[in-house]
């Protein structure tokens, strides 16, 4: 729930075939403890390095349920022993953003906007009965403004 684990709610609002929990399976990070689930600073930086590496793992036919076994040096060495192509980090970060990049441009020509990065009204507004958690709109605004300046969108 966004309310809870926020990361999250920003891979569902920006997730290019709509909310979907394993376009970037950041409950990963938040539920393990990589990254604190209320922590707002550096979360996008972290949502995305996920994001491009579960590209990877769709482009190269992954199961994108071992990502923990897949770090970028891994995703490197699969790449050079499958096709020969000696790619670093940066090199595959750059074949994942211009993957999401048109992904983006598709979802933006069948009119798709910033507008559209958002999560239902409930989750700002409906408290969580347990912790009575809800999604700061102000916290979300954040993480969605630096998600696209990290992306060099507007």
């Amino acid at each position: 729930d966004p309310r809870v684990l926020k990361g999250m709610g920003l891979a569902y609002a920006t997730s290019d075939r709509g909310a979907c929990h394993l376009r970037a399976t950041f409950y990963k990070a938040e539920l393990s403890g990589m990254m604190d689930p209320d922590q707002i600073e550096g979360k996008a930086e972290m949502v995305i390095d996920f994001e491009d590496r579960h590209t990877l793992f769709d482009s190269l036919i992954v199961c994108r349920f071992f990502r923990d076994l897949y770090p970028w040096d891994i995703l490197s060495r699969i790449i050079r022993g499958t096709t020969g192509m000696d790619l670093d980090r940066k090199q595959l970060q750059r074949l994942a953003w211009n993957i999401t990049n048109k992904a983006r441009e598709f979802n933006l020509r069948e009119g798709m906007s910033k507008a559209d990065d958002t999560l239902p009204k409930r989750f700002f507004e409906e408290k969580l009965e347990d912790s009575g958690k809800v999604l700061l709109k102000s916290e979300f605004a954040r993480m969605l403004s630096d998600y696209y300046s990290l992306k060099g969108w507007s």
